[in-house]
């Protein structure tokens, strides 16, 4: 597989892995472009004993982790505790108050998975974000199978529990206190992901803002260094 195919399969979805796993931005694109230069460095190295794929998230484990040892899991208290802040205000034009709504509702998902252990955390997504299967993933962690499927159950609860009570994107019927809900509701993103929240499981909010954000392609300089190299 070419350097261009790969970078197609797999380069948004290790954006996306480095970004949710990852608070900071600048820490989030420096994990990802470094799991990169590794796959492109060590590419004519790769034997097919496993699957590529196996191989690329194998390394984005490694290093992703790495950046994400010093970042803080959040305690319950700490969550409900950054819901009894001030509201945010915002002062931007009108035309561009949707997408920063969109941008601060995201940096909340994020920190949501912040609940979860880093390990559980790099589960989590790799089976819902990544969408991995269990043996894939059992492989990567050098876990079993079943550990695997216990940690994702856990984790995805543990998450959903969480936005149950404090999402009004999740559920628009619950007690938020959400900080901005006010701008959310101002343009109407509520009533945007109301119809979804009806059937949705958790992933699918992870998906919605994952597929309409524009995200940075962490990946671009990187590839360009290497190639040029």
């Amino acid at each position: 597989m070419s350097t261009e195919q790969l970078v197609e399969k797999y380069g948004e979805k290790i954006s996306r892995l480095s970004h949710r796993m990852i608070w900071n931005n600048e820490l989030a694109e420096e994990a990802s472009q470094e799991v990169w230069y590794e796959v492109l460095k060590s590419l004519d190295t790769f034997k097919a004993n496993s699957n590529i794929s196996t191989w690329i998230y194998s390394i984005a484990k490694r290093t992703i982790l790495r950046y994400a040892q010093n970042e803080r899991i959040l305690k319950s208290s700490e969550i409900d505790s950054h819901f009894d802040l001030e509201n945010i205000d915002y002062n931007g034009s009108e035309n561009e108050k949707k997408e920063w709504v969109k941008e601060q509702c995201d940096y909340c998902l994020t920190a949501f998975c912040h609940c979860l252990t880093n390990n559980a955390r790099m589960i989590f997504l790799f089976r819902d974000i990544a969408e991995l299967t269990d043996s894939e993933i059992a492989q990567i962690m050098d876990l079993k199978e079943e550990n695997i499927r216990q940690i994702a159950s856990r984790s995805r609860e543990k998450v959903k529990n969480f936005m149950q009570k404090d999402c009004i994107l999740f559920n628009p019927h619950g007690k938020c206190r959400c900080r901005i809900r006010n701008h959310v509701e101002s343009v109407g993103l509520d009533k945007e992901y109301k119809k979804l929240s009806k059937a949705a499981e958790l992933i699918d909010i992870f998906k919605k803002f994952d597929k309409e954000l524009p995200r940075k392609n962490y990946w671009e300089k990187i590839i360009c260094e290497v190639v040029t190299e």
